[in-house]
């Protein structure tokens, strides 16, 4: 495959051969070694051809990919971990700036931050500040890259006790679209700090994140599980049980299938502090209705909590999601989603539900880009399943069942689960203030749209893109 311009006009190998004598890292195009393996990523219903893929060795490489593709007119997708749901980590003929050799990490006691390069996973970020007995907010599965994760938000695990992992992020260094290197923070580049809090890839590549860390001990974790007949008792106990649930205190609803065939409902937990109170918070668990079918218990690091969803979410599989916010559970919803996992196309496919509130909702809605801090809880389908034979199946089921479940919803969604689903679903993910700020903060860092292979955000005076 040749890289390409936007017009499909093919690049000159010679200024190829520019690039390749500028740039320390790896410049691979199709038949050189190492190719077929670097275009591939984590979502294996997307197998895209890129025109050539630059392996980055630091900062610097960035900046010449960046101006190369500015200079030739080339599209440009961005490669942290590989993992995003839409496939935006690869593009048929364009430019994939890859940054997976940009590991660098080190923990600054002194000031309790880690200052992290985005070519790491969170299980290289988990690993390395776990060892001090700190941690930032991660995701759910340690094989993401940590640079997408923060850019849209950073939900998981610890955002209830410490807040998303952008609201944990205290500077970072940005490549802009002319190549300029800016940095971001409160004191350095407000507008573009507010901007890449939330507001994922749109205004550069973040070459350094600079995190606030917190003290993390073991977790206390465990599964307290319910028939699926028993929604009416669980969904009551949730609603009741969440609003005061201690901001330590993390929770995710899932279903499985027991012996009978039929759904079950599975209440995962992970208390980040254990406390003199955990049994009895487990006990509340464990006592919305009738005996549960399954309680367990065990305290585990939290790097391994970390990965405790890894066998789920495998590399190459065939992803297809939808994800949405609701404000309580109600037992008509989980009814609903329970009946959706029953007629699920793949044994692979899951469906849950993860409790926000916390620190989350305490910091203000305009304080950063991401803008949903009220109580409830991020639902998300994922159809999961292996043969191309199969796709119109389970991405018919999954919205099908997400259109069973707008009755519920408060409207808004997580940018970093969304599909590529157009722009009204853009505007909620932000919501129009929030998204119309963004928008002319595009203007003025991206006026003209390089970094579009995203959930793009169109700089304000665009039409189209």
């Amino acid at each position: 495959m040749t890289l390409k311009n936007r017009s499909g006009q093919p690049v000159a190998e010679t200024d190829i051969t520019e690039l390749r004598a500028v740039v320390r890292g790896d410049v691979l195009a199709q038949g050189d070694e190492g190719y077929g393996q670097a275009r591939l990523v984590w979502n294996g219903y997307f197998n895209r051809t890129p025109g050539l893929i630059v392996r980055c060795a630091g900062a610097a490489d960035v900046v010449s990919a960046v101006r190369f593709a500015t200079e030739h007119d080339v599209l440009i997708a961005v490669r942290s971990g590989g993992h995003s749901y839409p496939g935006h980590s690869t593009i048929d003929d364009g430019l994939v700036i890859d940054l997976t050799r940009m590991k660098g990490i080190r923990v600054d006691l002194q000031r309790g931050v880690a200052i992290a390069e985005p070519g790491l996973l969170l299980a290289d970020l988990d690993d390395e500040t776990y060892r001090f007995g700190l941690s930032v907010t991660g995701g759910q599965v340690s094989h993401t890259g940590i640079a997408g994760l923060t850019l849209g938000g950073g939900i998981g695990w610890l955002c209830r006790s410490q807040g998303l992992t952008v609201d944990n992020l205290i500077a970072a260094d940005v490549v802009l679209a002319d190549g300029e290197v800016r940095r971001a923070s409160e004191e350095d580049d407000a507008d573009l700090f507010w901007a890449i809090r939330g507001g994922g890839g749109n205004f550069g590549i973040v070459t350094s994140f600079e995190y606030q860390l917190h003290p993390q001990d073991a977790c206390r974790t465990g599964v307290v599980a319910y028939r699926g007949s028993d929604h009416v008792a669980v969904a009551e106990g949730l609603s009741a049980f969440a609003p005061g649930a201690p901001d330590r205190l993390g929770l995710a609803v899932g279903f499985f299938e027991l012996e009978d065939g039929e759904p079950g409902i599975a209440i995962r937990y992970v208390d980040t502090a254990p406390a003199e109170d955990t049994d009895a918070l487990i006990d509340a668990l464990a006592g919305f209705g009738p005996e549960p079918v399954l309680r367990t218990t065990e305290t585990m690091p939290y790097p391994k909590v970390q990965q405790i969803a890894d066998a789920d979410m495998v590399h190459h599989r065939r992803y297809y999601t939808r994800s949405f916010m609701i404000p309580t559970v109600t037992s008509e919803a989980l009814a609903t989603l329970a009946e959706g996992f029953r007629t699920r196309k793949s044994q692979l496919t899951q469906v849950g539900m993860m409790l926000l509130g916390g620190q989350v909702s305490r910091v203000a809605p305009e304080a950063t880009a991401y803008p949903h801090r009220q109580d409830g809880f991020l639902v998300t389908l994922l159809g999961g399943w292996t043969e191309a034979q199969d796709d119109e199946a389970n991405t018919s089921w999954c919205r099908s069942v997400y259109d069973s479940m707008q009755r519920f919803t408060s409207g808004g969604v997580y940018v970093n689960e969304l599909l590529d689903e157009g722009e009204r679903r853009i505007l909620s993910a932000y919501g129009a203030s929030h998204y119309e700020r963004l928008s002319t903060l595009k203007a003025k860092y991206d006026p003209n749209n390089v970094f579009r292979v995203n959930q793009n955000i169109k700089p304000v005076h665009a039409t189209s893109s």
